[in-house]
């Protein structure tokens, strides 16, 4: 499961829109501007507040490791597999068929495939047990 994790860290981006254009205000709040690059966050340009930032992303749905680790890891793989092939797609119309970045991707695409989900969630218990861990809430 923590490769899962590690490989869906890499590339989340081809498989989750996050934020959600949704939940993020259309207007910045008064005398806050956008951040170039972080889509619902803002930053106070006038007043008592400059430099004050607002962040209107859902930190629960985030993609980092405590929440993709409270995933299923038949869900993770899903996302993974996903975003391996949409990663792939994107290279080859960027660069061309042949590179070794593709290469990589089909040998991690098959590893995933192949993935036993419900192993992967049993050995994760496994090893949080052991080491007397657990994931916040």
């Amino acid at each position: 499961k923590g490769q899962l994790i590690q490989k869906l860290l890499c590339r989340w981006w081809y498989a989750i829109t996050w934020p959600d254009p949704a939940s993020i205000p259309d207007e910045p709040p008064p005398n806050f501007d956008s951040m170039d690059g972080f889509p619902g966050v803002y930053v106070c340009t006038q007043g008592e507040e400059v430099g004050t930032i607002k962040d209107f992303r859902d930190k629960t749905k985030a993609p980092n490791f405590v929440n993709f680790a409270k995933m299923k890891a038949e869900d993770l793989k899903d996302l993974l597999i996903k975003a391996i092939k949409e990663q792939k797609l994107q290279l080859v119309d960027a660069e061309g068929e042949g590179t070794s970045t593709e290469k990589e991707l089909v040998s991690m695409l098959k590893w995933a495939e192949k993935v036993n989900a419900q192993k992967a969630d049993k050995e994760a218990e496994k090893v949080l047990k052991a080491s007397k861990l657990s994931l916040p809430e």
